[in-house]
């Protein structure tokens, strides 16, 4: 192998190791068991997460509020997670694939005429995602969002509201247009 390979690999595992121990201390996660790979970016450090979870990159974890994440879940590069602490969290269960370019939210800005969005009051509600859940590349999930157990969420679909079991949504808004088979 050559040499300068060698070292870029040692680098990167170094770089690798370093940033999933300041993960683990910044969120105060107990156990190792889980991948990070590449850079993330973390600003919100109220996370519970699960074992075998990989974080790939470029994904964003902000706001202040819960960010609950089950077992086995795979959140795709460039995904931007963002709870509130202002009554609501988001929740992803155990077994789901977030596909790259996702954003998920519980929280939406004030809308009344006559006074500047930025100083007007959020509303929020929480986002659930149940498990065995697939969310599709540059999908978006906003605010009060559930999509329970076994859903797909089809590519760059929209989803505001409730999915029910094994249903494949998709578009914008997000419209069942089938369920998954029984096999």
């Amino acid at each position: 192998m050559n040499l300068i390979l060698f070292f870029d690999k040692a680098i990167r595992k170094i770089q690798n190791e370093y940033r999933k121990y300041v993960f683990r201390k910044k969120i105060g996660c107990k156990h190792k068991d889980f991948s990070i790979v590449g850079k993330i970016t973390l600003i919100n450090c109220n996370i519970k997460l699960g074992h075998h979870v990989t974080i790939y990159p470029d994904v964003m974890l902000f706001g202040d509020g819960l960010i609950d994440i089950g077992d086995n879940v795979d959140i795709g590069n460039g995904t931007m997670v963002y709870a509130s602490k202002a009554g609501g969290g988001v929740s992803i269960g155990k077994n789901t694939l977030i596909a790259a370019q996702s954003y998920i939210i519980d929280v939406d800005h004030g809308t009344h005429a006559g006074e500047l969005i930025r100083n007007q009051k959020n509303t929020v509600a929480p986002v659930t995602i149940g498990e065995d859940v697939w969310i599709a590349a540059g999908s978006k999930i906003l605010k009060g969002s559930h999509i329970h157990d076994g859903a797909i969420i089809g590519a760059a679909s929209l989803v505001k509201g409730e999915i029910p079991e094994n249903a494949i949504a998709v578009g914008t808004p997000a419209k069942v247009i089938k369920f998954r088979n029984e096999s």
